[in-house]
C-alpha cells in the first residue's frame, strides 16, 4: 500500500474504467471507457460498437448480456452515439497514455483493465489495496473514475 501511494506521488497515472460485453467465449467487446490522468481534468470517455452483431452471439451470451444491462452497467448493445468499433480501444487508450505521458494505469477491481494495459504493455495498479477506499455503487465509468479520484484525494494518494 504504501509503495503504491509513493508510486502515485512521484508519477503520472490515469485511472480507468471499462465496461464490457461477453461476446464470445473468448472475446470482450469493450463498450465504454472513461479514463482520467492524475491532474483531474485531462480525460476521454469513449463508447465502442461491439464488433460481434447481437444476433451472431450464442443464447448464453446474450443471456449473459440482458443480466449486464439489466443490473450492472445498464448499456444498451449497441451505442446510442456515433462509436468505434471495439477493436479500437486499445489503440485509443494508447494514444491517450502517449499524449499525457502516463507512467501506469490504476484500476478498481476488474481483470479486463489490467488485460488491456497488458496488451500495451504499461504498468497497472488495483487500488483495492488502498485502505478506507469504499466501494463506489455505480457501474457508469465516469462517475465511477471519478468517485474514486475523489477519495484518492482526500486519502492524500496524490
Amino acid at each position: 500500500m504504501n509503495h503504491l501511494k509513493k508510486l502515485m506521488r512521484k508519477k503520472n497515472w490515469a485511472l480507468m474504467d471499462v465496461e464490457y460485453i461477453q461476446t464470445t467465449k473468448n472475446h470482450r467487446c469493450v463498450r465504454k471507457l472513461y479514463i482520467l490522468s492524475k491532474d483531474g481534468f485531462t480525460d476521454r470517455e469513449l463508447e465502442f460498437y461491439p464488433c460481434i452483431r447481437y444476433q451472431s452471439m450464442t443464447r448464453q451470451n446474450k443471456k449473459s448480456f440482458h443480466y449486464c444491462k439489466k443490473y450492472i452497467h445498464e448499456l444498451p448493445y449497441y451505442p446510442r452515439v456515433r462509436a468505434s468499433p471495439c477493436d479500437t480501444a486499445l489503440e485509443k487508450i494508447e494514444r491517450f497514455i502517449s499524449e499525457n505521458r502516463i507512467d501506469f494505469i490504476l484500476y478498481k477491481g476488474g481483470e479486463i483493465e489490467n488485460d488491456l494495459c497488458a496488451d500495451i504493455g504499461i504498468p497497472s495498479y488495483n487500488i483495492e489495496c488502498i485502505e478506507n477506499l469504499e466501494k463506489v455503487c455505480s457501474h457508469d465509468p465516469r462517475i465511477e473514475v471519478n468517485c474514486y479520484f475523489s477519495q484518492l484525494v482526500e486519502l492524500n494518494c496524490l
